[in-house]
């Protein structure tokens, strides 16, 4: 209250006085502590499990029934792992009740509640894809910018059930919410069950360009305004993932070393050591990106990836290469994605950055690169029994063979003139032709049995009265079924006017010719590039 009586006299006075409040004392309230959860909470959380134990259920079952398989209902009991996790529950929230801050139990019990259906849903399911014999998954993120990096790289890709991460398998890590999506079963590759879709190259072609225009928008931002011979280091990543290294990949290592010597020059001021060592820890990486995107490309076509990650690949890639061709604001923008500030750079630190994200990509290249060898070994195996498509047109044959074979008759079959199939004398043929690896002959093979030719063709050959001659073929274009280096894949000689020359594979396609068994099932006689 007021120490004066009216408002007159208080202005009479300067304008200044005193408030005086009289307070009572406060009796203190009971505290009153909750002990247990509420059964209504308890029993909700129990709800929320057996949902997601439906919902993981009818995706590992749908996934069966698109490779024509039926997942074995006994997996999907869950009963032990609901009860596990409800009684879980029950105990810590009752602990978090007893002794926490009461204006915080709400926000604890949902962290609780949230924490523990993640680790059921991970739980249940790779115990049911084990029980299933699913021995590889894909791992799937949540695509945001909450993705960890390490996990980001993972994004996509097949791996084996037995690889281990230092951070778990998805969901594992604390807070992870990626998922494991079943991939192969039994040695069945689910993915081959989803169509290609047809011009594939036409598609990876418009990606590239996608990339490629990107780069060159970054650069013109940053007043790169010139004309520019754009270099697709195509060679780069074949020494680690094949163990080999050509001429080409050692031309073009070179040439983007220097690149990246250039730009990193003219965004910082460093001594050329330091420039020199930034930029052969660039060049690595750039490498296993390559090498990534030829081993992604390779799991695409048996099967063991989407094309929207392909081609999400591909596009990636080819920014990284304009970005390096033109440098300055591109270059420093890409070097953004890997957190590395060029315009304020500290070596050491970008140094360090590279390595260990190059590191991290030859980890997981080694354990997806031993999936892919082991199914391209069984499937090759199989090609093999099926017919003569890879004793005559694959890597084994070499090129000398393909001479003899064409100048001399020779059969690649037997050595000799003697035909391996029909057992008389082998006709010399005017060209012959291969396939320059086993991965990319398996790689042709599985990805035509899953376009809308080959569908046609076998559905012909089954159904159509007129076309029932227990055989049919299927003619591809080279660059749909090998990738854009099918050059690289395909090799041929031919007679000319008493003289061996080279095919020209520009262009060309590739032949696969089929069997229909009496049970209806197809299998490959033959498979061979065709150029001019």
């Amino acid at each position: 209250m007021s120490s004066f009586a009216s408002f007159s006299q208080f202005i009479r006075h300067g304008g200044q006085a005193s408030i005086i409040l009289r307070l009572r004392p406060v009796e203190p309230l009971l505290e009153l502590k909750q002990s247990s959860p509420d059964p209504a909470s308890v029993d909700a959380f129990e709800q929320r499990l057996r949902e997601l134990a439906a919902e993981n259920w009818s995706g590992i079952a749908a996934a069966f029934l698109r490779a024509g398989l039926e997942a074995d209902p006994t997996a999907e009991d869950s009963e032990a792992e609901v009860d596990q996790a409800r009684a879980t529950y029950s105990d810590q929230a009752s602990a978090i009740l007893a002794s926490g801050d009461p204006s915080v139990f709400e926000a604890d019990l949902e962290t609780l509640a949230n924490w523990l259906a993640r680790r059921f849903l991970t739980e249940i399911n790779e115990r049911r894809q084990r029980q299933l014999g699913v021995t590889h998954f894909i791992w799937r993120t949540q695509a945001d910018e909450k993705v960890r990096a390490a996990h980001a790289e993972r994004d996509d890709r097949v791996f084996s059930w037995d690889d281990g991460f230092p951070d778990g398998a998805p969901g594992h890590g604390y807070n992870c919410r990626c998922v494991a999506e079943p991939a192969i079963v039994d040695g069945t590759i689910l993915l081959t069950v989803v169509p290609a879709s047809p011009e594939i190259s036409d598609r990876i072609a418009r990606a590239q360009a996608s990339g490629l225009t990107d780069a060159a928008t970054d650069a013109a931002v940053g007043g790169a305004t010139s004309v520019y011979n754009l270099v697709r280091f195509s060679w780069l990543g074949y020494r680690r993932l094949f163990g080999m290294i050509t001429p080409e990949e050692e031309a073009e290592r070179l040439a983007m070393r220097e690149g990246v010597f250039r730009a990193i020059d003219a965004l910082a001021a460093l001594d050329e050591e330091t420039l020199r060592q930034l930029a052969d820890a660039f060049v690595d990486h750039f490498e296993a990106q390559h090498a990534d995107l030829r081993l992604l490309d390779l799991e695409y076509r048996l099967g063991l990836a989407s094309e929207e990650t392909l081609l999400r690949a591909y596009r990636d890639v080819a920014y990284m290469d304009g970005a390096t061709t033109l440098g300055t604001t591109a270059f420093a923008t890409f070097a953004t994605r890997l957190g590395i500030n060029v315009t304020r750079l500290r070596p050491r630190d970008a140094f360090v950055a590279l390595r260990a994200a190059t590191a991290r990509i030859e980890t997981l290249l080694a354990m997806r690169r031993t999936t892919a060898r082991a199914f391209v070994a069984l499937r090759f195996a199989e090609l093999e029994a099926q017919g003569h498509g890879p004793q005559r047109h694959e890597g084994a044959v070499t090129r000398q063979m393909l001479i003899d074979r064409v100048l001399d008759g020779k059969d690649p079959m037997t050595g000799t003139s003697v035909d391996g199939v029909t057992g008389r004398p082998h006709r010399p043929p005017p060209i012959a032709t291969r396939i320059t690896t086993p991965e990319a002959f398996v790689a042709a093979e599985s990805y035509l049995r899953r376009t809308a030719a080959y569908r046609a063709a076998r559905d012909a050959a089954l159904f159509a009265p007129m076309y029932r001659r227990g055989s049919f073929s299927v003619v591809l274009s080279l660059d749909d079924a090998l990738g854009p280096d099918y050059l690289r894949l395909v090799e041929g000689v031919r007679r000319a006017d008493g003289r061996i020359v080279d095919v020209d594979f520009e262009g060309g396609l590739l032949l696969a010719i089929f069997r229909l068994e009496p049970s209806g099932a197809p299998v490959l006689v033959t498979m061979y590039p065709v150029g001019r």
